[in-house]
């Protein structure tokens, strides 16, 4: 390991040496999984399928080739994922800041095997996919739970959220809406004021609302099944998307929207120029 690949361990937040711990475990976790499936995958569906017939008769058995095996196929590619996956756990681990995108592609990873573990033993109520569950979704939510803290660094909230709350402030407070200038005029400024509003939260409360912000930039999909994100839209719908929200039928949907606007209206009003249009005097210390 060289000095360029990984940091100075004093210049890591506490959020962000648990989740290098994590991923440390987590590589030699994936590694040793890829060993055991190269060796002894076959083993597990055959095991199961035994538990399920002697013991756990409520459940349905894991259909498998007449040869008992499940197939070399198959095997190259969960051998190619748990590669993949062990690799993204090093990165992480080696420089969380600069490999730190990579954590997406694990997350979504283990989103889908869980999620589709789940449709499957739906389906066939099989023993086999239960197991799936049990062991992905809980490396999902961990992995979820410790890289959102870890995630903004030594800030309190990441790009991407700054990114979709300028968007959203740009759409809900567009220019000549009852004032001359909107939030695009002074986001910057917001911005910097939302920053100090997250910072003055709690660790859970600061998790809740990054959560929110997130949640806000699915909307599209969540209100109109459009598979994009609220922050690639153009303004005239990006707008469009907020005004539904803000009527939709679901009580959380329009409940996120009332939180995440307060972090977008509070700043704004806070801003000199925005409070002279108010009539408001300026504070001592700002120009006139």
């Amino acid at each position: 390991m060289t000095n360029g690949e990984q940091m100075d361990k004093g210049n890591y937040t506490p959020a962000e040496s648990r989740f290098r711990i994590w991923m440390y475990i987590s590589a030699w976790m994936f590694a040793g999984a890829g060993l055991f499936f190269l060796f002894g995958g076959d083993l597990i569906v055959n095991f199961l399928n035994v538990v399920t017939e002697k013991y756990l008769t409520w459940f349905a058995p894991y259909p498998l080739p007449a040869d008992g095996n499940e197939g070399a196929f198959w095997l190259v590619l969960s051998l190619s994922m748990m590669a993949m996956i062990t690799w993204i756990c090093r990165a992480a681990y080696l420089d969380i800041r600069r490999n730190g995108r990579l954590v997406h592609v694990l997350l979504l990873s283990k989103f889908c095997s869980s999620l589709f573990y789940l449709i499957f033993f739906i389906k066939t109520h099989q023993l086999a996919y239960l197991i799936g569950i049990s062991t992905d979704f809980p490396i999902f939510l961990v992995t979820f739970a410790l890289w959102i803290p870890a995630s903004v660094g030594s800030g309190p909230i990441d790009e991407t959220e700054e990114d979709i709350l300028a968007a959203f402030g740009e759409a809900m407070l567009p220019a000549d809406v009852g004032f001359e200038i909107g939030y695009a005029d002074c986001s910057k400024e917001c911005i910097e004021d939302a920053r100090r509003l997250f910072s003055e939260q709690d660790p859970m409360a600061r998790f809740a609302s990054r959560l929110m912000i997130r949640t806000v930039d699915l909307f599209p999909f969540l209100v109109s099944f459009r598979f994009t994100t609220l922050r690639r839209l153009p303004l005239v719908e990006r707008t469009a998307i907020i005004e539904r929200a803000a009527h939709h039928r679901r009580s959380n949907i329009r409940l996120v929207q009332e939180a995440v606007k307060l972090f977008v209206l509070f700043p704004f009003f806070n801003q000199s120029q925005v409070r002279k249009q108010m009539g408001q005097a300026p504070e001592a210390g700002e120009e006139a």
